[in-house]
């Protein structure tokens, strides 16, 4: 199966190619470092990845991953400093984001595909003694020529969806076998060890560790931020909602409850940061045909610098959602209504006491939600009709707003530890011979 897995997996990739690079071309940020997706790195940097010794190699995906990693990195590094970290995603908003975050002596790059040569060409160079998996990834190449080199493989924050596990489940006799690879596997909820155990049976490796993301630990300037608001939205104060992660069809409902609920809050200002910037422009057409003022931020600099105040705050930058979080005073997390669904992370704003609302399309984050829910931490809007209504309801009423911002607070302070818990278990996996 794994030779059928080499040479149909290229054959499929290149059909898909054309499609592929016009959605990267489209999502930019592209730089040379991008070929490192292919295998091929710089003369530079394969010198310094050949100069590391006892390496630990931590790959994440996209953005939501990459944050999750950055927290866990720093703690890592605290325990073991003279680990050499090398670092790799596939996106390169993911990239943008671990070179603005990650601490400087984490040694960053692109994981190739998955294709036999060039994973076998990227371990030749990097030579790990621990390679850590954060969430969902699940690659042969990746996973096995990590085995055969006798390096230790741990799925980190692990989670899984019905879905994926009935899939998985589904073609047991192929998939067995690459999950039986891992070490351990450091798992969100009992929920996700369950799923798992649909593929591998009940196995020690398996362990639940909590969400790494109640963990994360911001880096804000809000300084920066409030002259920001000051520069856009004019002298305070300001009611300040921040619609985030948002995607098409979202930006539609936001934008027209804010028009009408402006009327009723005069200090009302918003701050749109759609999840892919390179939408930006779209957002745009759909602020002037609302006939609502706006201007765009893009690498933490207004595009054009304006005299006057304007409604709306329009962020086309990669990285800066949390340091709006950190200025506002209450949110929606987007995917999660106006036809979209699967959900973003609800604990970023959380971890600074805003009243949350989100949708009620969250799949992906089914767990923290339910954690929400169940503190009453957080407003599930069941219906796109109901936005209105319920931002209304709390813009009218500061106490309420107060309360469900405590207590989203009291949520992320319960569930902090993922991070230590897993961190000990991989220890212990690493002293094995």
């Amino acid at each position: 199966m794994f030779l059928l897995y080499n040479l149909l997996f290229p054959l499929l990739f290149l059909f898909y190619l054309p499609f592929y690079m016009l959605h990267i071309f489209r999502r930019g940020g592209l730089s040379y470092e991008y070929l490192e997706r292919f295998g091929f790195f710089s003369a530079a940097k394969k010198a310094r990845l050949r100069q590391l010794n006892s390496v630990v190699w931590v790959h994440a995906v996209s953005v939501g991953e990459t944050v999750a990693a950055i927290s866990f990195i720093h703690a890592w590094q605290e325990r073991h400093p003279d680990d050499d970290i090398v670092f790799s995603c596939s996106t390169s908003t993911a990239f943008a984001t671990a070179r603005a975050k990650m601490p400087a002596s984490v040694n960053r790059i692109y994981c190739p595909f998955d294709f036999y040569f060039p994973i076998r060409r990227v371990f030749r160079l990097i030579r790990p003694r621990l390679l850590l998996i954060f969430e969902v990834e699940i690659w042969p190449n990746l996973i096995l020529q990590a085995k055969n080199r006798g390096c230790k493989v741990a799925l980190v924050n692990g989670r899984m969806s019905d879905r994926s596990s009935q899939g998985y489940a589904r073609w047991k006799k192929i998939f067995h076998s690459l999950f039986d690879s891992f070490d351990c596997l450091c798992l969100q909820s009992p929920a996700d060890l369950e799923r798992v155990s649909r593929i591998l049976g009940s196995d020690q490796r398996l362990q639940v560790c909590g969400s790494m993301k109640f963990d994360q630990v911001p880096d804000c300037d809000t300084t920066d931020q409030a002259e920001q608001l000051q520069r856009c939205f004019g002298p305070p104060p300001h009611l300040v909602f921040t619609a985030g992660s948002t995607h098409a069809g979202e930006e539609e409902l936001v934008c027209q409850a804010f028009k009408e609920l402006q009327k009723e809050f005069p200090t009302l200002k918003l701050i749109l940061v759609p999840r892919h910037h390179e939408r930006a422009a779209t957002v745009a057409s759909l602020l002037d045909e609302l006939q609502l003022s706006y201007r765009l931020l893009r690498n933490k600099q207004p595009e054009v610098e304006e005299s006057g105040s304007v409604d709306v705050l329009l962020v086309n930058s990669t990285g800066e959602l949390m340091n709006f979080y950190a200025v506002s005073d209450l949110a929606y997390v987007g995917k999660s209504l106006g036809g979209q669904s699967g959900g973003h992370n609800i604990i970023e704003p959380a971890i600074f006491g805003l009243p949350v609302l989100h949708g009620s399309q969250m799949q992906n984050f089914r767990q923290v939600v339910e954690i929400f829910q169940n503190a009453k931490a957080a407003w599930q809007v069941e219906r796109d009709e109901d936005l209105l209504p319920a931002l209304r309801e709390l813009l009218a009423d500061p106490e309420k707003r107060q309360e469900l911002g405590r207590n989203a607070r009291a949520v992320v302070e319960q569930n902090r530890g993922s991070i230590k818990r897993s961190i000990e278990i991989l220890e212990e996996l690493d002293a094995k011979k």
